[in-house]
């Protein structure tokens, strides 16, 4: 299937590529079906061989998010801009849970091929798994992708790896949409990707490819990643209470036992310097559990 899927962003090929290191469901059929290692060689440049060594931070913000809705006992799942996200593929292995991947449409079109084609070779199939096509800064769409859940249940809305490319005004927007539709389906937003300048700085101590990694997806992204961080926190607190959401943050020091590329360092070749680099990283990183307030005025 090489080439077939050059819509799909080559960021989240990027990450598709880093996950296969750990043992997260479908990451390596995922990873094959997109060819995510040919665009991983290409995307991280003279960087290759150390960035691998980061891959557990990728696992940790992956299983955080999937440890918050275990622990909340969320069984409806909408994942915005869901890209190569296993998530679906995985989780609704349990009849019980309703996920639906959104993405644009020739995107969202490339994203269910390759779900289907690992499916037919597991000969598997996944009634509750839905592709449904919207635009995160579109609510009329983004309504109709949430047509599918009941209002009964808790809804879980993800974003993974899509905030760093909006700028503010633009991120203003998506927490509008994600609180209407949570109006409608009582639940919580779900987000990695809220980073301050304060983090980026620290971040870029442990990482030292870091900031030349970002110029490099900004270049081909067409967004300025540094310009739409937050500066501190007390600014990611004010935007978020703004936008009618109080926060909760779940730590990825919360799940270093339970990452296996961190546990197995077979493939990795991580040194006693890089492991506890790693572990600090991790001590830096959380992600975001927004819950609507309900005392609210627009």
């Amino acid at each position: 299937m090489k080439g077939a899927y050059e819509k799909i962003s080559p960021t989240a090929k990027f990450v598709a590529y880093l996950r296969t290191f750990s043992n997260i469901p479908f990451a390596k059929e995922i990873s094959e079906e997109s060819g995510a290692e040919r665009t991983y060689q290409e995307l991280a440049g003279e960087s290759k061989e150390s960035l691998i060594r980061f891959s557990p931070y990728w696992e940790a913000r992956y299983k955080a998010t999937d440890r918050i809705i275990m622990q909340r006992g969320i069984t409806q799942i909408l994942e915005v801009a869901a890209g190569l996200s296993p998530r679906g593929l995985a989780m609704t292995a349990d009849p019980d849970v309703i996920y639906a991947a959104t993405d644009l449409p020739e995107i969202l079109e490339q994203e269910k091929a390759m779900a289907e084609a690992i499916l037919s070779r597991l000969n598997s199939s996944r009634p509750n798994l839905h592709f449904e096509t919207a635009n995160a800064l579109d609510l009329e769409s983004l309504l109709r992708a949430s047509s599918i859940f009941t209002a009964d249940r808790p809804l879980a809305i993800i974003t993974e790896g899509l905030l760093p490319y909006f700028n503010r005004e633009e991120e203003a927007m998506l927490a509008k949409n994600i609180r209407d539709i949570l109006s409608r389906y009582h639940g919580v937003w779900i987000t990695s990707d809220v980073h301050t300048k304060q983090y980026r700085e620290m971040a870029s101590r442990l990482d030292g490819n870091l900031r030349q990694r970002q110029d490099r997806i900004s270049s081909s992204t067409g967004s300025n990643i540094e310009s739409n961080l937050f500066m501190d926190e007390n600014e990611v607190q004010e935007f978020f209470h703004k936008a009618g959401f109080q926060i909760e943050e779940y730590p990825y020091s919360n799940i270093t036992h339970d990452l296996t590329s961190l546990r197995n360092n077979v493939f990795l070749e991580l040194t006693q310097k890089d492991v506890e680099r790693m572990l600090e990283l991790l001590s830096l990183s959380r992600t975001l559990i927004l819950v609507p307030r309900t005392t609210f005025s627009r």
